[in-house]
């Protein structure tokens, strides 16, 4: 497939592919977080909504409860957030970087 061949891409397709990955990962990530915090807030007048955050060395962690139960928990160390947000766009440019040939004008079609 010559779409995904990085010999033909240019800068604009490379960053173009960062923000795909990135709004991937936060649909993918934090759609159901942020459906349940929704819900959460949204509460008939009776109940009552919780959403917690803690942030620690050790993790990042949401917890949202509607009426005293649970409805979302979720945790992620920050090490694997970072791999997650910077590891496959740092490799895309590094194997971007590896396939342009030295020297190469960068050359723009009108």
């Amino acid at each position: 497939m010559r779409l995904f061949s990085f010999k033909r891409w240019r800068a604009r397709e490379l960053f173009l592919s960062w923000i795909a990955y990135w709004l991937v990962l936060i649909v993918a990530g934090l759609g159901p977080a942020a459906l349940a915090m929704w819900r959460a807030t949204r509460v008939p007048s009776s109940g009552t909504g919780n959403i917690s955050v803690n942030v620690g060395n050790t993790a990042i962690s949401l917890i949202v409860s509607v009426n005293g139960r649970t409805t979302y928990s979720g945790s992620i160390h920050p090490i694997a957030l970072a791999l997650l947000v910077a590891g496959p766009p740092l490799a895309a440019w590094i194997a971007w970087a590896a396939t342009r040939r030295r020297g190469e004008e960068v050359r723009e079609v009108v």
